[in-house]
């Protein structure tokens, strides 16, 4: 059947998008998917035992690669046609569901206009997708091209090296991995440049020190359960740490995370440079001891040994919002507040979540407990939400590729199992889910069947937990119908 120019524009404008969809993330899925919670799915092993149940994914993990892609808006045509009927579609959708009360709002991603909504300013519950917020307070207030950077430095004085943490949970044990998120600096790599700095000194003997002091007050939120460590959820929030601190074989389908990830952190790298040659001593050497004279003012002659670098900013957004890291969001939020020149805390990090994104979008209803969505206590409305997914769509700065960043259906992280029975939504859909026993939500865009790019955010919260499913299909079914809208 022949096309018309205009249908033919529609359909290049929709390849555009889905290039983005493609490029955007480039995820190696080894294993089992990542899912979101154990009461979505109780064949899983014992893993969410209590109440209430958080997001946590299976292993092992997929491997984000952050691109520098085109925000969404830069491959669209604004003469694809904006859905009328969206309405109709939705109504029909809800009045058919067995669960009701969910707030939604569906917006036109470039001109702004709401295509639908339903208690859309009521704030709610909003679990994982917490981390949108947190995501786009990262990318605008540290910076997309930023990296984190764990050093090494050498006091003459007690010939004492001190291994600083910088902020990045995603250290690898081994050699830095230049082509890994997690993993992109190493350890290993950081203990052999750090043997060659000193040997270069002639220094073969050196007592350890480490330096946590980036992060400040309580390591561990009041609101979380410890239980959730060996459960893999979460663990102590330090500036240092091996693979978001998860412990084990990586072979295993499920592991736990530690209760003191600086420390393991530490072991290794005194491990990796006793292994290059250097010997290290249980305490510090007293500076009569080196020959050097001592300080009388209390200065030192300290300076940097070697570093090593994280992935980007945008990478770790990326890798937050994929695997729905709940360390990685945390770690994101304390680095908020230090990019704003507060302390970095988990006290700190909510408030400056929620600053940073104050210069774009009205978030007055908002209120942050923690930045990964585990506190029940967090409140976020569809509305305020939909307010950053669609400046985003629009931004020209580093929010930009905040959509393009989150799974795509059918295809990565949380949704690789969604979305897998409709050829359109399948794809073309990028969203962030967000799972608790009780709450399921889901926002991020959509490329419709026109070509038109809509954004939207759907929640429920205090769902009846053997109704969970039925909730979730329902936001299923309705993003889905947008996918497939040629609604005028």
């Amino acid at each position: 059947m022949n096309q018309t120019p205009e249908r033919k524009r529609q359909k290049r404008s929709k390849k555009a998008v889905a290039g983005i969809t493609a490029g955007s993330l480039a995820i190696v899925l080894a294993g089992i998917a990542a899912i979101d919670a154990y009461d979505v799915f109780p064949e899983l092993p014992g893993i969410l035992t209590t109440d209430p149940a958080v997001e946590v994914q299976a292993v092992p993990a997929p491997h984000a690669q952050g691109k520098n892609m085109p925000a969404p808006a830069s491959a669209l045509d604004d003469s694809a046609p904006v859905p009328t009927k969206i309405p109709d579609t939705v109504d029909k959708i809800l009045s058919d569901a067995k669960v009701k009360g969910f707030g939604i709002e569906i917006r036109d991603g470039l001109s702004d206009d709401i295509l639908y909504a339903e208690n859309e300013n009521r704030p709610r519950t909003p679990a994982s997708v917490t981390k949108v917020l947190t995501a786009s307070a990262a990318l605008l207030s540290i910076g997309g091209e930023t990296r984190l950077r764990t050093t090494t430095a050498f006091d003459p004085s007690t010939s004492t090296v001190t291994l600083t943490g910088g902020g990045d949970s995603l250290l690898g044990a081994g050699e830095s991995q230049p082509g890994a998120v997690n993993g992109h600096a190493g350890l290993t790599t950081l203990a052999q440049q750090t043997a060659e700095s000193l040997k270069s000194q002639n220094v073969a003997e050196v007592a350890l020190d480490l330096d946590t002091s980036r992060y400040t007050g309580e390591d561990f939120s009041p609101g979380w359960e410890r239980a959730d460590i060996a459960k893999g959820v979460i663990t102590p929030i330090q500036p240092l740490m091996i693979d978001t601190g998860y412990v084990g074989s990586k072979d295993k389908e499920w592991r736990g995370r530690s209760e003191h990830p600086a420390k393991d952190a530490f072991a290794v790298f005194s491990k990796e440079l006793k292994a290059a040659g250097i010997t290290v001593t249980d305490t510090p050497k007293p500076a009569a001891e080196t020959g050097e004279d001592a300080k009388t003012d209390g200065d030192s002659d300290t300076t940097e040994l070697a570093g090593v670098e994280s992935a980007t900013i945008s990478e770790i957004v990326e890798y937050a919002l994929v695997h729905s890291d709940n360390v990685v969001a945390e770690v994101l939020g304390n680095e908020v507040a230090i990019a704003q020149g507060e302390p970095g805390s988990l006290e700190a990090g909510p408030k400056a979540v929620l600053a940073a994104l104050s210069d774009s979008v009205d978030l007055g209803k908002t209120h942050l407990e923690d930045t990964s969505g585990l506190s029940y206590d967090n409140q976020i409305s569809p509305h305020d939400l939909t307010t950053i997914l669609q400046a985003s769509v629009v931004a020209d700065d580093s929010l930009a590729s905040l959509i393009s960043y989150m799974p795509v259906g059918g295809l990565t992280g949380t949704l690789t199992d969604r979305f897998t029975k409709d050829k359109t939504a399948a794809g073309t859909v990028h969203a962030k889910t967000g799972t608790l026993s009780t709450v399921t939500s889901l926002a991020g865009g959509v490329l419709d069947a026109d070509g038109r790019y809509l954004v939207f955010t759907l929640q429920i919260d205090d769902v009846d937990k053997d109704k969970i499913l039925e909730a979730r299909k329902t936001v299923d079914d309705i993003v889905a119908a947008l996918a497939d809208c040629g609604c005028r």
